[in-house]
C-alpha cells in the first residue's frame, strides 16, 4: 500500500452529486431533510445510500448495511462527493468491510469528523486518496451553519489551498527546536484512530502531523489511550503532535496540572507538541486535509498553519 501513488480527489463542481452514507450514529428524518435542503441550496445534487436512516439502537443499521451504502456511493458513477450524515459511534466497524480496490478505482471527495475519522485514515492508508477532516453533514443540518468553518469546508472540496495559512495565537507550543516543521496530515478523533492501532488500516505515522482531539474524556482515559500509542510505536518519528481544542477533560484525581502536562508525560519522544489547535468539537473549526502536506511554522509570536499541498485535483 505505500508504494502506490497518490490519487487525488477531483475537485468537486457546481451542480454535481453528493452522496449521504451513515457510517456510525443514527440520523433523523428531519435532520435528514435539512441537510438536502442545504446542499440542494448550494446547487448540488443530493443522493441517499440506501439505509441511511436505519436505527439499530446507537447504530444508524447493521455494520453490513452501513458498507454497503459507502460502497454504493462510491460506485455511483454520478456521485462526486461521499459525505457521512452524522458522527457519534460505530464507523470502525466498517473498516474491514471496505472495497478499497473499488474505492481506489472511483477516487472521490470523503469528507469525516469525529467517530467517522477511522475511515479517514483507512481509505487514506489503504488508497493513497486523501480525505477531508472536520465535516460530516452534522455540521450543515443544523438550523445555524458556522460561516468560517462552512466557508473553509466549500474551499477546501472545490479548489486550491495551497499557501493558505492560519494563524494561532492561542496555541501552546512544547518542544519546538526546528522552526519549521512539515509532514502528510494523518489521525483526528482519538477514539476513532486508536481503533486502527496494530491493524493494516492504520496510516503510517512516520515523518507525519499527528492529529489527536477528543470531546469528553477523563485523564485517566486519555493517559490510557495515548500510553497505548507510544507502546504500539505510533509517535515513533513523527514530525509532530497536535492536540485538538476544547479538551476539557475531566482531572479526576490525575497528576497533571492540565492538559499539556498530561500529553507531555504520557507521549514520550522529543517531537514538536502543539496543543489548543481549534479542530476539535467546536461550531467554528479548522481543517486538514488527511494525506496531503500541511507545515507549522513554530516560531515567531505567534505559531501558523500553512497548507503545502491540495486536497483536490482539478482534472476535467
Amino acid at each position: 500500500m505505500t508504494g502506490m501513488d497518490i490519487l487525488r480527489p477531483r475537485a468537486l463542481r457546481p451542480g454535481e452529486t453528493i452522496g449521504l452514507v451513515s457510517t456510525s450514529s443514527p440520523v433523523s428524518e428531519d435532520e435528514l431533510q435539512r441537510l438536502t435542503t442545504y446542499l440542494e441550496g448550494r446547487g448540488y445534487s443530493v443522493k441517499a445510500a440506501d439505509g441511511v436512516l436505519d436505527r439499530l439502537g446507537y447504530l444508524a443499521g447493521s455494520a453490513e448495511r452501513r458498507a454497503a451504502g459507502v460502497m454504493e456511493m462510491f460506485a455511483d458513477p454520478e456521485v462526486a462527493m461521499v459525505l457521512p450524515v452524522n458522527g457519534g459511534t460505530g464507523a470502525e466497524h466498517l473498516v474491514d468491510r471496505l472495497d478499497y480496490d473499488s474505492i481506489r478505482a472511483n477516487p472521490k471527495l470523503f469528507a469525516g469528523f469525529s467517530n467517522p475519522t477511522s475511515l479517514n485514515n483507512a481509505i487514506w492508508a489503504a488508497t493513497r486518496i486523501p480525505t477531508l477532516h472536520g465535516a460530516t453533514g452534522h455540521n450543515f443540518s443544523k438550523e445555524s451553519v458556522e460561516p468560517r468553518t462552512e466557508n473553509a469546508f466549500w474551499t477546501m472540496v472545490t479548489g486550491s489551498i495551497a499557501g493558505q495559512e492560519i494563524t494561532g495565537p492561542r496555541w501552546r507550543v512544547h518542544r519546538a527546536e526546528r522552526p519549521c516543521v512539515t509532514g502528510v496530515v494523518v489521525g483526528g478523533n482519538l477514539t476513532a484512530v486508536r481503533a486502527l492501532v496494530g491493524t493494516a488500516w492504520m496510516a503510517r505515522t512516520s515523518g507525519a502531523i499527528l492529529l489527536l482531539e477528543a470531546m469528553t474524556a477523563t485523564f485517566a482515559e486519555v493517559d490510557t489511550a495515548l500510553t497505548h500509542f507510544r507502546l504500539a510505536g505510533v509517535f515513533d518519528d513523527i514530525a509532530a503532535l497536535v492536540i485538538g481544542a476544547p479538551a476539557a477533560w475531566d482531572t479526576v484525581d490525575a497528576p497533571d496540572a492540565d492538559v499539556d502536562e498530561l500529553v507531555l508525560r504520557c507521549v514520550g519522544g522529543g517531537f514538536p507538541v502543539v496543543t489548543n489547535v481549534e479542530y476539535g468539537h467546536q461550531s467554528r473549526r479548522i481543517l486538514f486535509p488527511v494525506g496531503c502536506r500541511v507545515e507549522f511554522d513554530l516560531h515567531g509570536e505567534s505559531p501558523v498553519l500553512r497548507y503545502v499541498d491540495d486536497l483536490v485535483a482539478d482534472r476535467s
